[in-house]
């Protein structure tokens, strides 16, 4: 009879955990990405206006960026019951 051929056991590999870094920049990324162009500019624009003293239009500007991150809170919270 032959021998059978001896199989490699190939080692499985460690699952490898995601730096706390890389999880906060990911969340920074996603965050930025679901606010979108309008929620960004509202910040910063709130920002600028608010620093040269144009509290009424540096509110409006930011009632723009609150506005987008109500939109994704409502969405997760959503999401969050669905499942």
């Amino acid at each position: 009879m032959a021998r059978k051929a001896k199989q490699k056991a190939t080692p499985t590999k460690p699952v490898v955990k995601d730096s706390w870094f890389k999880r906060i920049f990911n969340s920074v990324k996603g965050w930025i990405v679901g606010n979108g162009i309008e929620g960004i500019l509202g910040l910063i624009a709130g920002l600028v206006l608010w620093t040269f003293g144009y509290k009424v239009y540096a509110g409006v500007a930011f009632g723009v960026f609150a506005t987008r991150n109500w939109d994704l809170f409502k969405n997760w919270i959503l999401k969050l019951f669905k499942s």
